[in-house]
């Protein structure tokens, strides 16, 4: 990269762009070092653009670090006649990677697709299934859109004293939730018939005896509305949400980091190449990378291999951690330590489904949520709950509600290469019997004691939560850890036993966040790692 070049992208950048050092927060110094004095022509490759791999586009474009961004999924621009994704009622191919089955909903999980380059994958662990999101933009685009932040008091019981809550708190929170849109949801959605579901849950709080916590989502509320007045195809306002947002309400990073890293003029974002493999080049300095490049039927179209002085894993807490356990199983990296793959936890989630409920939530509600409850006078220790819209068949009723309990647990599993098999596999020997499941099921019941039972309907209420159909912890969307920072990592995403390659995903995250979704905490992180990634290079 010479210096004309450079300096052409440093224009670009600041008039694509139009952010000032107010707008970048804390980051506006190393920046402004950066735009300064680009750091010599160094490359950087990351894998993954999900919350992490977007937070670390942007801020390496903005470094003046020529970028490369390895996504193997597709881009899934919004249309306007609102048909991007699938739907959880009448799945297709857009709805899973390469799968004959679409996963997610168990009223069509037995449908058979096309094979495609879907949204959503699903790692099928030995224990656990672990569902990943599969495009530009990457977990953004199939989570919930919570985003709340984890209270102090929970983070710490997690967390090594090396992350300091109160920096997060001051900083990086704040920046990852201006960066993504984040804010709660309106009170007068709230007070649309629509959102009978938000108000019914906010009532059943009340007569548990629970105070409820608003929280943040990654969400348009004007788009929102826009639903609602007829003018874009109703998404969020009847319980879409895992297969994509056809309204473009969600405020996935392809609506906000990813754009602004690609007009930097130093990123470049290749979709649609798997990555197949990574090694150290010219002893551990550098980095190769190699994608098979395929259409979205599968078809291999040709192999690259990209070689960088900087190498950032983002590809979720499994695809990143079974890419470091085969890469050490096979060589190519043979200094990580013997901590990789280890530490996967799924951050403590149980899902509940409750039947026959005595208020009406509606059957397609509109969402995605609205508060949380905290009890942390449950005698197996603080546990939360949230209601998370959903899109029921009206034969149903209106009288099902989907929630999911988050308990703090040391359960943990691995991620381990299998030689037999040539691939990696996620393996979690915990089930029911569990703590978790042991202490989520005990919750569940105390529940429906205090918001049913005792306030006079005793039959109704009733969880669901068998693992036949993916309810309990049989699955989750929060699978973190197998690269855990303090083990596999330093306490910035270094993998130890290399100087230039780095963890930022989930997978560096100890198992869980603390009785959250994790989403807002991982793009947090993130910023956190390559901040201070940022300082070290400096100018130079």
């Amino acid at each position: 990269m010479d210096s004309p070049r450079l300096s052409r992208r440093t224009v670009l950048r600041g008039a694509a762009l139009g952010l000032g050092a107010a707008a970048l927060g804390p980051l506006a110094t190393h920046t402004a070092a950066a735009q300064a004095a680009p750091p010599g022509g160094r490359t950087a490759i990351v894998i993954g653009s999900g919350f992490a791999g977007a937070v670390s586009a942007l801020r390496l474009g903005l470094a003046g670090i020529e970028t490369t961004v390895v996504e193997r999924g597709r881009r899934w621009p919004i249309d306007p006649a609102g048909n991007t994704f699938a739907t959880l009622d009448a799945p297709d191919g857009r709805s899973a990677w390469f799968s004959d089955r679409p996963y997610i909903n168990p009223l069509t999980q037995f449908q058979p697709i096309q094979r495609y380059a879907g949204v959503v994958d699903q790692v099928n662990g030995n224990g656990i299934n672990a569902v990943y999101g599969a495009g530009v933009g990457g977990g953004s685009l199939v989570f919930g859109a919570y985003t709340p932040q984890p209270r102090r008091q929970d983070f710490e019981q997690i967390f090594p004293r090396q992350i300091d809550y109160g920096e997060l708190d001051r900083v990086y929170y704040p920046r990852a939730r201006a960066m993504l849109g984040t804010s709660p949801l309106p009170a007068d959605l709230l007070a649309n018939p629509k959102y009978v579901g938000a108000r019914s849950w906010l009532a059943d709080v009340a007569d548990f005896g629970g105070t409820p916590t608003f929280h943040d989502f990654c969400v348009d509320w004007d788009l929102v509305r826009a639903e609602l007045a007829g003018t874009r195809r109703p998404s969020v306002t009847v319980g879409e949400g895992p297969y994509g947002i056809n309204s473009g309400a969600k405020n996935s990073v392809d609506h906000n980091y990813l754009p602004r890293a690609e007009a930097t003029g130093n990123v470049t974002v290749l979709p649609l190449h798997e990555v197949i493999e990574m090694r150290e080049v010219e002893g551990g300095t550098k980095f190769e990378v190699t994608a098979r490049h395929i259409d979205e039927y599968g078809t291999v179209l040709e192999t690259k291999r990209l070689v960088a002085d900087y190498l950032f894993v983002a590809a979720g807490s499994f695809h990143t951690s079974a890419l470091m356990v085969t890469a050490k199983a096979k060589g190519w990296l043979p200094r990580l330590n013997e901590h990789a793959g280890k530490g996967f936890g799924n951050n403590g989630d149980f899902l509940i489904s409750r039947t026959l409920t005595h208020r009406e939530y509606g059957s397609k509600q509109a969402g995605p949520g609205v508060a949380l409850l905290y009890d942390d006078e449950f005698p197996d220790g603080p546990i939360s709950m949230s209601w998370q819209a959903a899109p029921f068949p009206d034969i149903a009723g209106g009288n099902t509600s989907t929630n999911l309990i988050q308990a703090i647990t040391r359960d943990r599993g691995s991620i381990d290469y299998n030689v037999a098999t040539g691939q990696a596999e996620l393996n979690y020997p915990f089930g029911e019997g569990s703590d978790l499941d042991t202490r989520a099921r005990r919750f569940a019941g105390t529940f429906h004691d205090r918001a049913d039972v005792a306030h006079g309907f005793p039959a109704n209420g009733i969880p669901v939560y068998t693992r036949l159909a993916g309810f309990g912890s049989a699955s989750t969307y929060h699978g973190l850890g197998g690269m855990v920072m303090g083990k596999a990592c330093d306490y910035e995403g270094r993998v130890e036993g290399y100087e230039n390659l780095y963890v930022v995903d989930g997978a560096l995250i100890p198992g869980s966040v603390g009785l959250v979704n994790p989403s807002l905490t991982i793009t947090a992180i993130a910023e956190r790692c390559l901040d201070h990634f940022l300082a070290g290079v400096g100018g130079g």
